[in-house]
């Protein structure tokens, strides 16, 4: 093991153990210290160090989040290693460390379910269960790619050592390429986390409004599936909206519809098709369910400017869950901050992608 010195901007000084060729990001987490993050995977540039001594590895140089490092000196300690002893400085304070603490596990990754030719649902099955929070998410990494990718637990059953995740295709992504392309059996993989701060708990004894674009909607499910659990629905209706493109690219209708049934319609779902409007055929089939035409972003904006008591205006001192892909959780937080002037306290989102 080699010494990774780390200094914030308010000069507090940490070290943490790592081992040759790990991860900074994952070793100085797994010790159990608050390094600044979102994504974890080079998407978002919020763990941007500066390398004061020693040498690091940049194992992803052309990662998105990479374009904040402007000069030589500046990493992602997401996309670093080291073979030898380092001091760096960060250019954010620490935060409180991972809750739970994370750690690595090894698991196996098959697929359990396919919901549309570019969606699945995939389990991976772990030695021993490990405890995390409604909304959370963990990095997977194999099948000879380079690089973890993020993926948001799909329910909340941290007593069984199963995790559920919806994946979704992408044409030029090397993980899921050659996941989908070979489905058919089971891979082992190596799994970090849990991470992710846009949680939920029933004891907080707030209504929620939760908005997810695509495969964003998996976080939002184990808050879901939390809330159902808790009957959190009985003293605090609350609302979903799920955007997707057309009813063709539609899925998991039958489980949101059954979860309004449960929750004796507490709990609203709206969903939002930004290409095609709903078919008369398709709403009569999910009487339990709303439709609204339009991206998620604006039927949300739409919903607060309705006059009847359904309006969001109407709900008493929600919380915001915002998950989807980054154009889509921008558009939104430029709805609920800008536009209906929500503390960016109240609201919470990972953003990666």
């Amino acid at each position: 093991m080699i010494t990774i010195d780390i200094s914030d901007k308010n000069g507090v000084l940490a070290s943490f153990p790592a081992a040759s060729g790990q991860r900074l990001l994952q070793a100085g987490l797994a010790a159990g210290l608050g390094l600044p993050h979102e994504c974890a995977t080079g998407t978002c540039g919020n763990c941007k160090a500066t390398v004061v001594s020693g040498e690091v590895r940049r194992l992803w140089p052309n990662a998105p989040g990479a374009k904040v490092c402007r000069n030589p000196a500046e990493t992602l300690l997401c996309q670093s290693a080291a073979d030898g002893p380092v001091a760096l400085t960060l250019r954010a304070a620490f935060t409180p460390p991972c809750d739970p603490p994370c750690a690595v596990m090894r698991g196996t990754l098959s697929r359990t379910r396919v919901l549309t030719p570019e969606i699945s649902s995939f389990t991976v099955t772990l030695d021993d269960p490990i405890a995390y929070k409604p909304g959370q998410f963990v990095l997977i990494s194999g099948l000879d790619v380079n690089g973890p990718r993020a993926y948001s637990m799909t329910e909340h059953q941290p007593q069984k050592s199963e995790l559920s995740f919806l994946i979704r295709k992408d044409p030029a992504g090397a993980f899921t390429g050659a996941l989908f392309n070979d489905s058919s059996t089971s891979h082992e993989v190596s799994v970090f986390g849990p991470l992710g701060r846009a949680t939920f708990s029933s004891d907080e004894d707030r209504p929620f409004i939760a908005i997810a674009g695509g495969s964003g909607i998996a976080g939002v499910l184990a808050i879901l599936d939390h809330a159902l659990a808790k009957d959190h629905f009985e003293k605090h209706p609350s609302h979903i909206f799920f955007g997707l493109r057309d009813a063709e690219s539609g899925y998991l209708l039958d489980e949101l519809s059954s979860a309004v049934v449960r929750s004796e319609r507490r709990l609203r779902v709206t969903v939002a098709f930004s290409n095609v409007p709903c078919s008369a055929e398709l709403a009569a089939r999910y009487p339990s369910l709303d439709f609204a035409g339009g991206f998620v972003h604006d039927v949300v904006r739409a919903s607060f400017d309705a006059g009847s008591s359904s309006g969001l205006a109407q709900m008493k001192s929600p919380l915001f869950f915002v998950a989807g892909p980054p154009i889509m959780v921008n558009a939104t937080l430029r709805v609920l901050v800008a536009e209906r002037r929500i503390s960016p306290t109240e609201i919470r989102y990972d953003r990666f992608g």
